[in-house]
């Protein structure tokens, strides 16, 4: 549109006082807290911009100007927890702004609209306004439908009295709903952007930056425009449903010579099982749904901070994702994704048991010492030592009264592997509490033998024999498919592990979406146990771990000397639940989820494309190559020389991936 074209005398003021840089900027209201959606903003205008635009990183500058023009819904709290997750999230602003540091420069534009005669002060209620909107649809739509004069009755009142108006609206001599200052815009547009949007309103209120100076307060669309322009934004970047204010943004520019910011939009971010609308986030708040606003359930940055995700883990998500102008749903299982493939390479590993079951070692008469790599494809970060003691906890979900062949825990005369330790463990008896068969057991009295001992030919029909006094090479050393967590009852850390799930049942929430919160969202397990090395190193908040072979976990900032609380970030491996997203549209977003996978894979480095695949492996090489599968079984010579194909095939696509976006 011709209104959006600066003139050259514009253009090169701009670029003098930007000195060339390029500018864009990230402008959040300070009304509430950030979401995930507000972290892709981030990305787009921190950086994706940018690279889409091949701007030089010495001439990227990205303002962070907290967009505060309405008092009544913003407060000190909400600009200060911007102020933090931005920083968290690792963007760096040029500097840092308010629009409401501009307000007397937003007053004396407004005088001088109004001096222009394009602008005026009117005294329609909200429904006067709504009834002349209503008739200018009509017209709108039929432009023979003569349906009636949209326009205020004050839209053509002198200047004078406009001017002198506005004056007692700015020095408290109206009261609130008493006036408004409108543009003088074209109320036969088809644009219902341009049907006299109020600039000014009158609101006793004072402001949580500028304080009690002003008692009229500019809107959001006669605000960000002005800013923009003001702040020298070359790029400014809305979400699609500001497509339709291209119009009046250019329009009040044009009118007062300003220059004129380039406009884009991109499609507003929607992710599967959770709502993003901040009216929806407070009611789930305040209804008391979840524990706050940093809940681990919640979508806000804070949120997903407590539950374990890192900012390099939603950067990722968010450049994977990039930015389209068509409405998406992005299935959370994605960010799932990258919670794995970085928690994997940053979480110390250590052993637990969330539902506990108390294991007696009948012939194991001194204690024994094993040592545990704290990331097992990492050497060099370190291990911990752990003690097998004669009494220990296993989990409910390794034992099973009745066995099966595609089951690989302990059972009843059954034998399995101890994690980290050359022994197998056979349940000998199990002991049952109050509750009888229908319940977990009570004890399970159990025998080790040692795997570090040649079979002889007598062992094989030996009963065990006592492993602290020499007899244990009489069981045979047969290995067992399955190795299973330990925990010594002596020494175990007691905690509260806390498991998060989908906040919701559905995959798109719609008017029933109380209805269709999750009850099983959080599931609190008071009497889980985990092997004392967690104490022997930093466990501080937000320390990552695995707890091997259950899931990754984050200290909560609930913990205490007394009692450590954790929070699942997210299962070792995906769900396989079935999606209810709507089978008419389940081919084109499979398609598009698979070519956003295929192109997400290219920029995965060739050390990483397997450190997530704990459900598969439990140890890797220096250069990221698998070297035994989940239960500690060295891989045979032939695959891992097929594994380390496809390492090279990841590495060529990766370096061409890079050559190809320097």
């Amino acid at each position: 549109m011709a209104s959006a074209v600066n003139s050259k005398e514009l253009l090169e003021a701009h670029v003098a006082r930007t000195g060339g840089k390029i500018r864009t900027r990230f402008p959040p209201e300070p009304n509430g807290y950030l979401h995930i959606g507000h972290a892709k903003s981030m990305h787009m205008n921190f950086h994706l911009a940018f690279e889409k635009e091949a701007v030089p990183r010495d001439r990227r500058e990205t303002v962070f100007r907290y967009d505060d023009t309405n008092p009544e819904a913003e407060s000190k709290e909400y600009i200060d927890s911007i102020r933090e997750d931005l920083e968290w999230m690792g963007w760096k602003p040029v500097q840092t702004t308010y629009s409401s540091d501009s307000f007397q420069l937003l007053y004396d534009m407004a005088i001088k609209l109004i001096e222009g005669g394009k602008a005026y002060v009117c005294h329609q209620t909200k429904d006067d306004i709504f009834k002349c909107r209503e008739i200018a649809k009509v017209n709108a739509a039929d432009p023979n439908a003569n349906a009636g004069d949209p326009c205020s009755p004050w839209r053509n009142r002198p200047v004078q009295e406009s001017l002198d108006l506005f004056e007692k609206m700015r020095t408290g001599q109206m009261g609130e709903g008493s006036a408004t200052l409108r543009l003088k815009m074209d109320m036969t547009s088809p644009n219902p952007n341009m049907w006299d949007q109020v600039a000014y309103r009158v609101r006793y209120i004072p402001h949580p930056h500028a304080g009690d100076k002003w008692c009229v307060y500019p809107t959001y669309d006669y605000t960000h425009c002005l800013v923009d322009s003001l702040e020298d934004i070359d790029y400014s970047i809305c979400t699609l449903e500001f497509e339709t204010r291209r119009e009046s943004y250019y329009w009040l520019l044009e009118a007062l010579d300003l220059y004129r910011p380039k406009v884009y939009e991109f499609a507003r971010l929607n992710i599967t099982r959770t709502v993003l609308s901040k009216r929806k986030l407070l009611k789930l708040v305040k209804g008391g749904k979840v524990r706050g606003w940093d809940d681990p359930r919640m979508p806000t940055i804070k949120g997903l901070r407590r539950r374990g995700y890192t900012a390099e883990i939603l950067n990722r998500f968010c450049e994977d994702i990039g930015v389209t102008r068509n409405d998406n749903l992005i299935e959370v299982e994605k960010l799932e994704h990258w919670a794995r493939s970085g928690l994997n390479v940053s979480s110390r590993r250590v052993m637990g048991a969330l539902s506990p079951i108390k294991v007696t070692l009948s012939n194991l008469e001194e204690a024994r010492e094993v040592e545990a790599l704290d990331v097992p494809f990492a050497p060099e970060r370190g291990s911990h030592k752990i003690r097998l003691t004669k009494t220990l906890f296993i989990d409910a979900s390794d034992f099973r009264r009745e066995d099966s062949k595609d089951y690989f825990g302990l059972a009843p005369g059954k034998m399995v592997g101890l994690k980290y330790c050359s022994a197998t463990m056979r349940c000998d008896e199990v002991v049952d509490g109050e509750g009888g068969k229908d319940a977990p057991p009570a004890e399970l009295i159990c025998s080790l033998g040692d795997l570090s001992q040649e079979p002889s030919s007598e062992a094989a029909s030996a009963p065990a024999g006592d492993a602290g006094g020499g007899e244990t090479a009489k069981r045979p050393p047969v290995r067992p498919k399955g190795n299973i967590s330990w925990v010594s009852a002596e020494e175990a850390v007691r905690a509260e592990v806390r498991l998060y799930n989908h906040l919701f049942t559905v995959d798109s929430p719609d008017d029933k979406w109380e209805e269709q919160i999750n009850p099983e969202s959080e599931c609190v397990m008071t009497g889980a146990v985990i092997d004392p090395s967690v104490l022997e190193k930093e466990h501080s908040v937000g320390t990552p771990l695995q707890l091997e072979r259950i899931g990754f976990f984050v200290v909560d900032k609930d913990s205490t000397p007394e009692l450590l609380v954790l929070n699942r970030t997210v299962t070792l491996k995906e769900a396989t639940g079935k999606s209810t997203v709507p089978k008419d549209k389940s081919r084109k977003e499979i398609q598009a989820r698979q070519a956003a996978e295929k192109e997400a894979r290219k920029r995965v480095p060739p050390q990483e494309m397997f450190l997530s695949m704990t459900d598969l492996y439990s140890a890797f090489d220096d250069q990221g190559v698998p070297t035994t599968d989940k239960s500690g079984e060295p891989l045979s010579k032939s695959a891992i020389k097929k594994l380390k194909k496809e390492w090279e095939k990841q590495k060529k696509l990766y370096e061409k991936t890079l050559a190809e976006s320097a």
